[in-house]
């Protein structure tokens, strides 16, 4: 979304890309479920004993606009009662992705990230981002296949697609999803959106 000042300001929607359904069977949650009981404290994690119970693991719609997710069909204020009480969670699925079939590290990572929710890590802070990391590293951008993909989706979609330098008029198409900060032409500080 372009300010007024001509600035490029981020707007966060949701990138839908579309996939065949997989006929590949989803991750086995049980080894993950070993490794992550070898480095979290069970007082962090109340759900994780009954995951072997309770947990349900399918792949998502192919349109959605989601890697990963966790539901639990608890509301979350009994959720909550439950995680103070280390009593079990109840019914919770995690859906995962098919793009996620093309990049075992990606899949590995989301999976984690969400096995970490339905475990009882349900919100998104910095124990949990060390936790995922410790456990299954993100990949980088030029390694994986679906982020490299998923950015192209999203640099499509946004509504400034070339930049103009004020100072030597070069004009470049835009190739990532943040605003340049130098013109690669001149190396100075002054690009504008042109469209």
């Amino acid at each position: 979304m372009e300010g007024s000042d001509g600035a490029d300001k981020p707007v966060i929607r949701p990138v839908r890309v579309e996939v065949d359904d997989t006929k590949n069977p989803v991750p086995d949650h049980l080894p993950w479920i070993e490794r992550i009981r070898e480095i979290v404290e069970t007082s962090e994690a109340p759900f994780l004993d009954g995951l072997r119970r309770w947990l349900t693991v399918t792949w998502s719609p192919s349109n959605s606009d989601l890697l990963g997710v966790t539901r639990f069909e608890l509301d979350p204020n009994e959720l909550m009662r439950r995680k103070r009480m280390k009593a079990p969670s109840g019914p919770v699925q995690i859906q995962l992705h098919p793009i996620l079939v093309d990049d075992q590290a990606l899949l590995e990572h989301t999976f984690v990230h969400e096995l970490l929710h339905a475990a009882g890590l349900t919100t998104h802070n910095l124990r949990h981002s060390e936790l995922t990391e410790a456990l299954a590293p993100a990949p980088s951008l030029s390694d994986s296949p679906v982020l490299q993909r998923l950015r192209s989706a999203v640099i499509d979609g946004q509504h400034v697609q070339h930049w103009t330098c004020n100072h030597c008029n070069f004009t470049w198409e835009r190739s990532t999803v943040a605003r340049p900060k130098r013109c690669p032409n001149c190396a100075r500080a002054q690009v504008v959106p042109y469209e």
